[in-house]
């Protein structure tokens, strides 16, 4: 600190620290970003298997039952007249 009085200096001071909590704050908010992208990449990969770049199998399923629901009987329209 050159030059000014003892209010300035504490002035400087404080400025700078402020200074570091703001841009600590930032960088904490970034990560928080970042993880929650990359959280939810990784959920939308194992629900969706194709989405976002995974492979074509969905991690967690079941082998035998591992393609689309079928019906175990027939359904009609509620709207066929």
């Amino acid at each position: 600190m050159s030059g000014g009085g003892v209010f300035t200096d504490i002035l400087a001071a404080a400025g700078r620290i402020f200074e570091v909590m703001v841009e600590g704050h930032w960088e904490t908010v970034g990560m928080l970003f970042d993880s929650l992208g990359k959280g939810t990449m990784r959920i939308n990969r194992n629900a969706y298997g194709n989405l976002g770049g995974g492979g074509a199998s969905l991690r967690g399923s079941s082998p035998e039952v591992s393609g689309f629901a079928v019906p175990t009987k027939a359904i009609e329209s509620k709207f066929a007249k």
